[in-house]
Order: C-alpha cells, then sequence, then structure tokens
C-alpha cells in the first residue's frame, strides 16, 4: 500500500512538471508569435509612414514647381511654362484624388493612379492604402489626413487662379497689375501650404517617434516574459524537487496514522464482534439448566438482543468497507427516494411507530452518488429512532432538503434525548459511544462523516441535552440536474 501511494505520488509529480512544462512552451510560442506579429506590424506602420513622408515631399515639389511655371508663364507668355505648370500641379492634384477616393472607399484602380500621378513609387502604394484605411481614425493619421485635405483646398485655389490667369492672357486682357497680384496671390498660397506641410509631417515625424517608443517597450517586455517564464519554470521545478522529500514525509506519516488506525479498527471491532457472541454463549449455557419456562423467555430475549445488536454492528462495518472501497459514482438521484428508502426501511424499528416523521423537500434531483446517500441516511435516521425520548409524549423526525447558491443542503433534526456538549465534539470519532445506555456501535457517524467528505461536503451538529438533536449536510454542487418540490 505505501509503495503503491509514493508511486501515484511520484506520478502527479511527473504529470504536473510535464503540465507546467507545457504551460512555460505555450506561454513562450505565444509571446514569440505576438512579438513577430508586432514587429510585422510596426515595421509596416513605419514603412508606410515613411511613404507618406516621401509622398509629402513630392507634393511639396510639384506645388513649387507648378508655382515657379506658373510665375514664369505670365511673365513670358511662354505655353511651354503653362503646359510644365499643369504637369507640375498634376502632382498633389494626383494625391488628392488618391485621397478623395479612400476616404469614399472608391476604386482601388483610381486610387492606384491618383498615388502614381502623385510620384509615389509603385511599391510603396499597397503601405499608403493599407495605413489609411485602417488607421484613418487614430489620432496622429486623422491629424495628417485633415492637414492633407486642407492643402488640398489650398492646390484647388491655385489651379484656379492658373485658370483665371491663362483665360485672361490668351484673350488680351492681362495687365501688370494683375501680374503683381497673380505673384502675392501665389506667394500667400504657397506659405499656407508651407504650414499644412509642415503640420502634415510634424505629426507623421511624432508618430513614427513614438511607434519606435512603443516597439522598443514592447521587444524589452515580450523579452522579459519569456526570460521570467523561464526562470519561473526553474524556479519552480528546484522548489518542487526541494519540496518532494517533505511532501513524501508527510505522505508516510499519514500512512503511519492510517496504519494506526487500522491497528485501533481491528482491535475494537474484534472485540465488539467477540462481545454479543460470549453474551449468547453464556446465556445459552444458562439456558439449558433452566426449567421454568418464563425465564427461558427472558433468556431467548436477552439472546435476540444480542443477535440484533451483532447484526447492526456487521452492518456498520459493511457500510465502513463500501464506503472505504468504493468509487464514487456520480449520478442523477432523487433525495426524496434515498430518504424515503430509508424512512421505509426502519418503520419496524423498535420505537418507530411512536415518531411522527415531517418531510419539507426543496430540492429532489441531484447529481450524486447513491451508495453515499443511501449509507448517511441510514444511519442517521436509525440514530433518531435508537435515540428517541421515551419520557416524551409526542416525538418527531424532521428531514429538510432545499439548495443554496452553491450547496445542496440536508437537515434531519429530532427531539431525541439529545448529546452533551463535551460529546458533541467526538461523536464522529471511530467506535467512540455516549452515555446514552450504550445502544451504538460507534461506527455509524463515523462512517456518516466518512461518505460525507467523499461526495466533498461538511457535517454539522447542533444538539441539546434532553431537548433534541440537528443535523446539517452541505454537499457542493456538482450538477443540478432538476429542481422539484413534492407535495
Amino acid at each position: 500500500m505505501i509503495v503503491r501511494r509514493f508511486a501515484l505520488l511520484r506520478e502527479k509529480l511527473v504529470a504536473l512538471t510535464q503540465r507546467n512544462f507545457f504551460a512555460l512552451l505555450v506561454t513562450i510560442v505565444v509571446s514569440l508569435a505576438l512579438l513577430t506579429v508586432t514587429n510585422y506590424f510596426t515595421i509596416k506602420i513605419l514603412s508606410s509612414v515613411r511613404a507618406y513622408a516621401n509622398g509629402e515631399s513630392q507634393y511639396s515639389k510639384g506645388e513649387k514647381g507648378a508655382a515657379r511655371h506658373l510665375i514664369s508663364y505670365v511673365n513670358t507668355h511662354d505655353d511651354s511654362d503653362w503646359a510644365k505648370f499643369k504637369e507640375e500641379l498634376g502632382v498633389p492634384i494626383g494625391d488628392s484624388l488618391a485621397r478623395v477616393a479612400l476616404t469614399h472607399n472608391g476604386d482601388i484602380d483610381v486610387i492606384r493612379q491618383g498615388f502614381l500621378a502623385g510620384r509615389n513609387h509603385p511599391d510603396d502604394i499597397d503601405n499608403l492604402i493599407w495605413l489609411f484605411r485602417h488607421f484613418k481614425n487614430v489620432s496622429f493619421m486623422a491629424q495628417a489626413i485633415q492637414a492633407w485635405k486642407e492643402a488640398d483646398q489650398a492646390i484647388e485655389k491655385e489651379y484656379r487662379l492658373g485658370e483665371e490667369a491663362h483665360h485672361r492672357l490668351t484673350s488680351g486682357q492681362w495687365s501688370s497689375n494683375d501680374q503683381r497680384e497673380l505673384i502675392r496671390r501665389i506667394n500667400d498660397i504657397s506659405s499656407e501650404l508651407t504650414l499644412k506641410e509642415r503640420t502634415f509631417s510634424s505629426v507623421l515625424g511624432a508618430a513614427a517617434r513614438d511607434i519606435n517608443h512603443y516597439l522598443f517597450v514592447a521587444n524589452i517586455f515580450f523579452t522579459l516574459l519569456i526570460l521570467g517564464c523561464a526562470l519561473g519554470y526553474a524556479a519552480s521545478m528546484i522548489g518542487r524537487i526541494l519540496k518532494s522529500q517533505t511532501e513524501l514525509e508527510l505522505k508516510n506519516l499519514d500512512l503511519t496514522n492510517t496504519n494506526r488506525e487500522l491497528d485501533n479498527f481491528v482491535y475494537s471491532a474484534s472485540h465488539d464482534i467477540r462481545a454479543p457472541l460470549m453474551s449468547l454463549k453464556g446465556l445459552i449455557e444458562i439456558a439449558q439448566i433452566e426449567d421454568d419456562p418464563e425465564q427461558l423467555k427472558e433468556y431467548l430475549k436477552l439472546m435476540q438482543l444480542s443477535l440484533e445488536k451483532q447484526d447492526h454492528f456487521i452492518n456498520d462495518i459493511i457500510n465502513f468497507s463500501r464506503n472505504k472501497r468504493v468509487s464514487l459514482q456520480m449520478q442523477e438521484v432523487s433525495l426524496v427516494e434515498v430518504i424515503d428508502n430509508a424512512l421505509n426501511q426502519h418503520r419496524f424499528m423498535k420505537g418507530a411507530d411512536r415518531i411522527d416523521v415531517h418531510r419539507e423537500y426543496s430540492l429532489d434531483k441531484v447529481f450524486s452518488d447513491p451508495l453515499r446517500l443511501s449509507i448517511l441516511f441510514n444511519n442517521l435516521v436509525s440514530n433518531a429512532i435508537k435515540y428517541s425520548d421515551a419520557a416524551k409524549d409526542c416525538c418527531f423526525l424532521k428531514v429538510k432538503t432545499y439548495p443554496t447558491e452553491d450547496h445542496n443542503i440536508i437537515s434531519i433534526e429530532d427531539n431525541g434525548v439529545g448529546i452533551r456538549p463535551e460529546d458533541q465534539k467526538k461523536i464522529f470519532d471511530m467506535f467512540f459511544v455516549t452515555q446514552n445506555n450504550n445502544k451504538g456501535t460507534g461506527l455509524g457517524l463515523y462512517i456518516v462523516k466518512e461518505a460525507v467528505q467523499k461526495l466533498g461536503g461538511s457535517i454539522a451538529v447542533e444538539s441539546e441535552k434532553n431537548v433534541g438533536t440537528k443535523f446539517i449536510i452541505q454537499i457542493p454542487k456538482r450538477q443540478v440536474v432538476s429542481l422539484s418540490t413534492p407535495g
């Protein structure tokens, strides 16, 4: 038995170690995956921001080139300058067309053509589209888009100014005053565009710096997480190795106590089995030399009492063995049926006819072990009848079941002889017998407590001498199948 328990403990430690290693492996793999994803998207965002910064540079160059060629055109009236003005202004106009299409989820080909017209590198276009679509509502991108939109409005003003100048020049309506006014307005537009371009660049630059900072923090965090998990696992394994000897010693002490308890059980059980047999043997010897029929009847009654006590003790030993050795068989059980069966089995017990049974069932179907429930109910009902108070005119037994949030509660209450306060802490000990005429074997309540503990529950007693006793059993809810309230 000891070797088997040590083997089970070793298997448990090995299984725990394997689970911890698996948990560590999962944590490291997930951390590495998150780190990889974080780095990938961070690099993608930074690459997209760089593409927008490059696009802003082309945007600015195109506008400044257009302004220069427009001024040259109004001075020289050379059509080649007008053509170059439209060509250079087509750069920011292309970006503007791409922005509008992106804002309204337009056609992807229109967006690509707009960015290509804005002299963006073809390999950067996918990143430009991705960043706009996924980050347009993020603070830094929303500010950049707003500056871009306002710059496009200035570009539209410059385009209209150029069209107006071209029309007036071709129609002969151009004057020196018009030329000075155009140059002033172009300078104003260029100044306005410079402010918007700076805002656009500074917003994206700040975002790039923040992203770099967050990337550094994320890399440090995941590195420390992986390192911490590895160190934690190593420390945990070292701790378990150091504790294993202590745990084995505790298990050995527990087994020693179990063996001592078993020795006590064997000694007490052999004594309690032998005592009724010796009493029966003595009565038989006396009866053999007795001639008085009335005295013989008295001897027969005493023999019957000895046999009943022996039978009760044997039943307790059987219940004790079944509770110890039979594993839990969890299934749907009717508490009402189990309790009623226990009451019916004891209805012919001496004194049972004097007891009024009161049932209050607020809970019926539960998920539990019928054997343990039957053992504990049979013992508690038997005790209530056995220790009923013959001096009272009215004896009762109240059985109540009800659920709470976490437990199924069963209470069994009687108005019997009660239990002395000094005995209440001992009644669940093996072979402890109260001074109530020595009616018990000392195993019944011990078996009840063992059965309740097997079910993961607890049992408490409330009792007052010559008033009555109440046992309250709490069994955790594993799965409540259904509730009912029988009448």
